[in-house]
């Protein structure tokens, strides 16, 4: 990736915290070469020059830049960690007075129970954002790819407490959590079948449909019962089978999903007594 082609990713990024864009490129001229003053900064940044003077007067008042030298003024930024730090917060902040705001208007029990989510990029935001509310147990049938993209918040989860169980076909990066994989590669399985993607979170919520790189790509959320389950049925059917195949103890990794279904094992044996 070439240097103008990050620098307009992480304006973009910047923009979607609410920063903008000429704050963005003033900062990120100063990240690259500072103390500054105005003047180079201008020519630096690609921001108009009648207009610095009051974008860094704007950054200074929100902590982002401040004076070093004076006559000329010359500036210097926070730190990338510690400008990470107060966005952090701030956008918690808003999170929270958004949360509430939202939860006065809105009746109580008002969630859909089932959602459909159009788009690959789309799928992977809701994968994550629910990897990141689970509570207690996480399950998840996937490619490698998927995987990747949702490593950070796997390892999170795992650093969180949570359980985390990863089926696939292909083979899957290590420290996600426990793995059971076929292990073929990724590019011959692509020649037969399509990317496609489960996730259970606390056997209550589910996350199911296609994970091609498409915009036009299907899947869907849900806390319906019915649909949770099918989603269930179809991780034991496929962990069940791997370790018929493999010789593997997965009745841990079972009973931990099928803990809340019917018992039809011990159903089965009542009967033929």
């Amino acid at each position: 990736m070439t240097g103008d082609a990050l620098e307009d990713r992480l304006v973009a990024a910047f923009r979607q915290l609410g920063l903008a864009r000429s704050d963005a490129r003033l900062y990120l001229a100063l990240l690259k070469k500072n103390p500054a003053t105005g003047y180079e900064l201008a020519a630096s940044s690609g921001v108009a020059r009648a207009a610095i003077y009051h974008t860094l007067g704007r950054l200074e008042k929100g902590g982002l830049v401040q004076v070093v030298q004076h006559k000329p003024a010359r500036y210097q930024p926070i730190a990338p960690e510690r400008l990470l730090e107060l966005l952090e917060v701030r956008l918690q902040q808003d999170l929270e007075q958004l949360r509430r705001g939202l939860e006065r208007l809105a009746p109580e029990g008002d969630e859909e129970p089932t959602w459909n989510i159009t788009g690959y990029q789309s799928l992977l935001e809701q994968a994550r954002a629910l990897i990141g509310s689970c509570r207690h147990s996480l399950h998840l049938s996937l490619w490698r790819r998927e995987a990747e993209a949702l490593a950070g918040q796997l390892r999170q989860a795992r650093q969180r407490g949570r359980r985390v169980v990863l089926f696939s076909f292909t083979s899957l990066p290590r420290g996600l959590g426990r793995v059971l994989s076929y292990g073929i590669d990724e590019q011959q399985l692509e020649q037969h079948w399509a990317h496609k993607l489960i996730l259970v979170a606390d056997r209550r919520r589910a996350l199911l449909g296609g994970a091609e790189q498409r915009e036009d790509n299907q899947a869907l959320y849900t806390q319906e019962p019915v649909l949770v389950e099918m989603a269930i049925s179809n991780l034991v059917l496929d962990i069940t089978l791997y370790g018929q195949r493999f010789g593997k103890n997965v009745s841990r990794v079972v009973s931990g999903l099928t803990r809340h279904l019917a018992p039809v094992e011990k159903l089965i044996a009542g009967r033929d007594c």
